[in-house]
């Protein structure tokens, strides 16, 4: 029997994710980070230019307690970036601070009393009430977004893996970084995909060692005047391949189309 409409799961197009895919690849990047780091521009892009405006969003946004610390210190360049008056951000961060006066007001000024103990036994202090409405970072909507983004490049991916075409691709590019490698190793079902993986990481983590060595040895005394190769970017790389890109470098401008208006 075939379902209807409304009982199929809905599912992002896949061939969208598949142009990210490629474009990571294409790009030296692991895939699935480049993807996010897309889908977090499009997302806290949206939000500032009409998301922020919806009552129900705006809400959504500060019972959270606002964007984590690298979303919001993104947020922030990105409005830089289209807009540059800062004028969305200020109204947010007033909305979050105003929402904060009453927490600060109810933060006791003291610590709570040690109770004595009949043993003279050291007790810890009774723990101080909760009293704060707003916690910062506790619930970012980007975050939210990125782990559901995160599980559809990942099973993209896996299918993508299959076609020979693209698997050709991935082997000859950087590969997932370690981080993505293992989640893909605890959700994928394809022993095909898999073993592709595995032997792209081991090729990188293998090329990337040598290059380490060959830059540690290129800082003996002896060898400094030897020119420089592609292995004084190897520690860069070797980062980024242990825990991903660096937020700070997240190059903005070449994720999207900006709205800047005096450009």
């Amino acid at each position: 029997m075939t379902p209807s409409p409304q009982t199929k799961s809905k599912r992002k197009p896949a061939w969208l994710a598949k142009t990210e895919l490629e474009r990571g690849l294409a790009g030296g990047r692991c895939p699935v980070c480049w993807s996010l780091r897309r889908s977090a521009r499009r997302y806290i892009f949206s939000f500032l230019y009409e998301g922020m405006m919806s009552g129900s969003a705006r809400e959504t946004f500060l019972k959270g307690g606002g964007f984590c610390r690298e979303h919001f210190w993104q947020a922030k360049a990105i409005e830089a970036e289209c807009w540059a008056d800062g004028f969305g951000i200020a109204i947010l961060c007033e909305n979050l601070l105003d929402r904060s006066l009453n927490d600060v007001k109810q933060i006791p000024d003291s610590k709570p009393e040690k109770k004595p103990s009949l043993l003279r036994i050291p007790t810890r202090p009774a723990r101080r009430p909760a009293v704060l409405g707003l916690i910062p970072r506790s619930g970012c909507t980007v975050c939210a977004v990125l782990r559901e983004s995160e599980n559809h490049y990942l099973a993209v991916l896996e299918e993508l893996l299959e076609d020979t075409d693209f698997s050709q691709r991935y082997q000859s590019s950087a590969g997932l970084c370690f981080y993505h490698l293992q989640v893909a190793a605890g959700q994928w079902q394809s022993s095909v995909a898999l073993r592709l993986v595995k032997s792209t990481a081991d090729g990188v983590v293998r090329q990337l060692i040598a290059e380490l060595r060959e830059f540690q040895r290129k800082h003996d005394y002896q060898y400094t005047s030897e020119p420089r190769g592609p292995e004084w970017t190897s520690p860069e790389r070797a980062i980024e391949f242990l825990v991903g890109p660096m937020a700070e470098l997240a190059g903005f401008a070449d994720l999207m189309p900006t709205r800047k208006q005096d450009r």
